[in-house]
């Protein structure tokens, strides 16, 4: 089995009502019951931050003033047999069409 990175771009959940967000949340919850063992980690993140482009560079920052396109607003780790089989496993998310959702193999398998 191989890792892979699902990177969640969008303020897909932004402008959710309440009881939206409680049916996204319910969802997001069987979701990971079904992937059982593929499932293995996700978190979402805080809309500020810092970019940094070198030792030297200062800091870069857009703040909240992201476009929408440019934001990252959560990952998931999952294990799948290949990319394929990955691609199916975000076919099934709850997150797609909320988001747009980038999935890539992590190069490296975990140091035990």
């Amino acid at each position: 089995m191989q890792e892979f990175l699902l990177i969640l771009r969008g303020d897909g959940m932004n402008h959710l009502s309440p009881d939206e967000l409680q049916n996204i949340m319910s969802e997001y919850k069987n979701w990971v019951e079904e992937l059982g063992e593929n499932y293995l980690g996700g978190q979402r993140l805080e809309d500020n931050g810092a970019l940094l482009t070198s030792k030297t560079a200062s800091i870069v920052t857009d703040g909240p003033f992201l476009e929408s396109k440019e934001i990252i607003a959560g990952f998931f780790v999952i294990q799948a047999k290949d990319q394929d089989e990955a691609n199916q496993i975000v076919q099934s998310s709850p997150h797609l069409g909320l988001y747009a959702i980038e999935v890539r193999p992590i190069a490296f398998p975990k140091m035990k």
